[in-house]
């Protein structure tokens, strides 16, 4: 059997109402053959596992959808890791089981990686929604990469970005990286022992270590709803409780303790990364004498 181009892996917890919207915006990335997909369920109690055997069937048999389901949650950082794990393709993607991603999503990356051979991992811009309702910027508008690179395909390091301000993060369906980075990253690929900010601590690896593309067009959704499945996390249209806040901010901090940025990096960069490290402790210490 030909191993696949791309895998995507989809990590799902309770998403039966949304997952297969993600899973079809992968499938028509390519042809038959070409995507894998990787489910790993996060130990649902609803009835995703069910729904998936039921519509994928043929997926499953050909091999083209990967189903696991965990005994115990773990988090969407394990989940995507054991997806890792199971890949097979040239080139590894994330798709949160709620986001979709847009026609020809992968056909504009491959293009790169074609053109480019030195390219490792390509990123692109997306659109945020909440219930529905799509936000006024796309993600590289609101984080300045759009103004950085001005519009145009380039690479990384030609962009005045600073992404070491972890609020100028890129969602996670937003990045695809060749599967052959794995031994240069690190596996974990990504931190299990966080409930949010495991994303930016894995873009802070990319752009450290691979040659970044960056390809400044719409390329997916990123959907949120209010569907009691953002423990951790705001849900949508809602504000971040007060142990939310601490969480994200606490996580925030574990990342930049044990992130050591290259010397060769602009003093820009790592100014900034300091400046959010004493903005997070103060902000830390404002809610602990609260």
């Amino acid at each position: 059997m030909t191993s696949p181009l791309l895998s995507v892996i989809i990590p799902s917890w309770n998403r039966a109402g949304w997952i297969c919207d993600a899973i079809n915006s992968a499938l028509l990335q390519g042809k038959p053959g070409s995507i894998e997909v990787v489910v790993i369920d996060d130990a649902s109690s609803d009835n995703t596992a069910a729904l998936l055997q039921q519509i994928y069937v043929e997926h499953i048999k050909a091999g083209q959808l990967i189903y696991r389901k965990l005994e115990q949650r773990k988090g969407c950082g394990y989940a995507r890791n054991q997806g890792v794990a199971l890949a097979n393709g040239k080139f590894l993607a994330f798709l949160d089981s709620d986001d979709i991603w847009l026609p020809g999503k992968f056909a504009a990356e491959l293009d790169i990686f074609t053109r480019f051979p030195q390219a490792q991992v390509v990123i692109s811009d997306s659109l945020s929604f909440a219930e529905g309702k799509a936000n006024q910027q796309s993600r590289f508008e609101f984080n300045g990469l759009k103004t950085a690179c001005n519009s145009n395909e380039c690479w990384l390091d030609e962009c005045d970005w600073l992404w070491t301000n972890c609020e100028n993060s890129i969602a996670t369906c937003s990045m695809t990286l060749r599967r052959d980075l794995l031994p240069l990253l690190g596996l974990p690929l990504f931190a299990d022992d966080l409930i949010s900010c495991e994303d930016w601590e894995l873009e802070l690896k990319l752009y450290q270590y691979c040659r970044v593309r960056v390809k400044p067009v719409l390329l997916a959704h990123v959907r949120s709803f209010d569907d009691a499945t953002r423990v951790e996390r705001a849900a949508a249209n809602k504000p971040r409780t007060l142990k939310q806040t601490q969480s994200l901010l606490q996580n925030r901090r574990t990342v930049m303790e044990r992130t050591r940025l290259l010397p060769h990096l602009s003093k820009k960069l790592h100014q900034e990364f300091e400046r959010m490290r004493k903005r997070t402790e103060l902000q830390l210490d404002e809610l602990a004498s609260g």
